[in-house]
């Protein structure tokens, strides 16, 4: 009897050291005193005639220690602003544009410093997970995404990550007196309330989020309602006709998320609500993806006037050019519109694309560093 009840206490006892190495190992790691800011090239580019207003769109040179906090994700993104207003980019109405997935690495915020080291992004997420044990295995067993680790882990950290979000884009927004296109973020069933971005308990969605001039969050939410394979396994799309114009002191302005530029069913309501120009805030993984043969259409059924034969013969950022705003935005009488990219090294991802730039009508694309940021300034 006796000896089983020490059995017992022995097993208890190293219960208790293990959690107590585990909750040891959870708070450890988590300096960030060694992470400097990335100095990379930016390239300034300035087009078209300004009559009415500008577009900045901002394509940043990212990497994963810039989401270790939101002063940190401040910072970097600020001091693209700050050149563009060195520059004299900011008038009474400018609208600022983000990329895609500016907003979503922010998953990362507050984790331990080795988040930020991993070669690898499934490494890094997964120590993230591993870091919120309890929280991660209540979010993966209440979601039904195919992909339930990846839904788990924004999740859980949804709340914060919101927080996050709206303090930088409002904070830049109101600083430089300007409309701000904070690109997207992925959350669960996001909406405004009151001025503040809410998170629920449904499935996650990609969305943008339009700050105006003095820094308050405007409703509605733009959904991303075309997604990729891969966004499928955690994401759910929302739908076209329901996609918002903004109005704003250089015009109305409606925000495509990446690969809803590709769609003419997205042209027809934007075009139906009398916009004046077009932000595409697009995210493209992979490294030299831009000049390497296109594949098609990735998720979504190609529209109807897309040809088969320009698959492997045109390079993916040729497809870029034809299919996407470039050329679909003038057919619906849209004449002014920028398109921007995340760029950086996030993990192993690899990221990719040029800005295109639609000035009355004309297409243009900018090419920039492959290690560089760009910062373009289109007037209109």
């Amino acid at each position: 009897m006796l000896k089983g009840r020490n059995l017992l206490l022995s097993a208890g006892l190293v219960f208790l050291v293990l959690c107590g190495c585990y909750y040891w190992w959870i708070q450890s790691d988590r300096s960030y005193a060694d992470f400097e800011m990335t100095s990379e090239r930016s390239v300034f580019v300035k087009a078209g005639t300004y009559t009415k207003g500008n577009i900045v769109g901002i394509q940043p040179y990212m990497v994963p220690a810039d989401y270790r906090s939101a002063d940190a994700l401040y910072a970097k993104l600020n001091r693209y602003l700050s050149i563009a207003k060195k520059n004299g980019c900011f008038t009474s109405a400018t609208v600022v544009v983000f990329p895609e997935y500016i907003g979503t690495w922010l998953v990362a915020i507050g984790e331990k410093a080795s988040v930020y080291t991993e070669e690898k992004a499934e490494d890094a997420l997964s120590t993230a997970a591993y870091s919120h044990p309890i929280s991660f295995l209540t979010n993966y067993f209440a979601s039904d995404a195919r992909d339930r680790a990846v839904a788990a882990l924004f999740s859980l950290k949804a709340v914060e990550m919101a927080e996050a979000y709206q303090q930088v884009f409002s904070r830049l927004a109101a600083e430089y007196k300007a409309t701000v296109v904070a690109g997207s973020i992925v959350l669960p069933s996001p909406s405004v309330e009151a001025g503040v971005l809410r998170v629920g308990r449904g499935p996650l969605i990609n969305v943008s989020a339009t700050f105006d001039a003095t820094g308050k969050l405007m409703a509605p939410l733009t959904v991303k309602n075309f997604l990729t394979s891969e966004e499928t396994a955690f994401i759910v799309a929302g739908n076209s006709s329901q996609l918002p114009v903004v109005g704003t002191s250089a015009g109305k302005v409606a925000t495509l998320i990446c690969a809803d530029s590709w769609y003419d069913d997205a042209y027809r309501v934007i075009a139906d609500k009398e916009v004046d120009f077009v932000v595409v805030p697009s995210f493209l993984a992979g490294e030299n993806v831009w000049n390497q043969p296109w594949k098609g259409y990735n998720g979504g059924q190609p529209p109807a006037n897309v040809s088969p034969d320009d698959i492997g013969t045109l390079t993916e950022g040729q497809a870029w050019q034809k299919y996407g705003m470039l050329g679909r935005a003038p057919e619906f009488g849209i004449q002014t519109g920028l398109n921007i990219f995340l760029r950086g090294q996030l993990w192993n991802l690899g990221t990719n694309g040029n800005p295109l730039v639609l000035s009355e009508g004309q297409p243009e694309m900018i090419e920039i560093p492959a290690d560089g940021a760009a910062i373009v300034n289109l007037q209109f």
